[in-house]
């Protein structure tokens, strides 16, 4: 029953990460094709600064849509934990295609800085902003959706920077009436500027947390804790120790000892340590477990961090 349940519930966040990522190249593609006609209409730097941004969400979106399905392909025989890592990969692909931006943008807007120029047709692009903010809204919603329940670092990446949208967006629209309908020409590029800042700071974050994946990074203390009590609950289980924690991208990869009494038989044994595996995989979905039996108080090496 317990096989059975974990089958469904990752075939279940299986289908959701594909979602993601099918919505968010949909999204991306319908915000590049209408932010490309409102700097065409407006010729405003604080657009193109949003088109930039929209452009590079194509690329990334298009990167997480093929790593998902990479790494959602079972393991085989040439790696027996997965593929989960590819999103590792696809985040911090990301990150620099969004830096790549952010340096675009910050030259642009610099350059016009020093030589202003009037916005036009500001309704055009006021129109756009307002409706790509809408659109991006209801993609973060069905995204924190998907993070919240199967942990996708890839479509976790990809939220960071459509919520960096968000805020690009606001900030264009309140640039363009004060650009155009007042003397103020230079709000326009120094709300360029302020994009290409919140970029290179989204495109920082996206990169931290793809390389404690990719670098194995020992998952938070507070889970790793968890992990403990859940194990110290059983009470045939006498102590615990050498617990090591990674993330393999869409799930954890979880190793620890036991320590069991010296008398147990090795069939006693082997359904405890079931037992409390199917305990610690109802509260960590779809997580990898590799569990070791010692005898208590037997003496051995252990590991020097715990």
């Amino acid at each position: 029953m317990a096989d059975s349940d974990s089958k469904t519930n990752t075939q279940t966040r299986d289908r959701l990460i594909r979602a993601a990522s099918y919505a968010s190249l949909t999204v991306a593609l319908t915000l590049v094709f209408a932010k490309l006609w409102a700097w065409q209409a407006t010729g405003a730097i604080s657009v193109l600064s949003s088109l930039a941004d929209s452009i590079l969400d194509v690329l990334a979106s298009a990167i997480t849509f093929v790593a998902v399905r990479y790494a959602l392909t079972p393991a085989d025989r040439e790696h027996r934990f997965g593929h989960g890592k590819t999103e590792g990969l696809a985040a911090l692909a990301q990150s620099v295609f969004i830096a790549g931006s952010a340096v675009y943008v910050g030259y642009e807007a610099v350059g016009r800085l020093f030589a202003p120029a009037a916005v036009l047709q500001p309704i055009t692009g006021l129109t756009v902003i307002i409706g790509s903010t809408l659109l991006t809204l209801a993609l973060l919603s069905f995204q924190r959706l998907v993070v919240r329940r199967t942990g996708s670092v890839a479509i976790e990446a990809d939220a960071l920077h459509y919520k960096t949208d968000v805020l690009v967006n606001l900030s264009v629209a309140i640039a363009i009436p004060i650009a155009s309908w007042t003397n103020w020409t230079i709000i326009d590029p120094l709300v360029g500027i302020g994009v290409a800042a919140c970029l290179m700071f989204s495109a920082f974050g996206i990169a931290s947390k793809s390389m404690d994946i990719l670098l194995d990074r020992e998952i938070p203390d507070a889970q790793r804790q968890r992990i403990r009590e859940i194990a110290l609950a059983n009470p045939a289980v006498k102590g615990f120790h050498d617990l090591r924690t990674r993330s393999g991208g869409t799930r954890y990869i979880i190793q620890f000892h036991l320590e069991l009494d010296p008398q147990t038989t090795l069939v006693d044994t082997h359904f405890i340590l079931d037992a409390v595996e199917d305990d610690i995989r109802r509260e960590f979905k779809g997580c990898e477990l590799i569990v070791h039996a010692d005898p208590v108080g037997f003496p051995e090496r252990r590991d020097r961090f715990e």
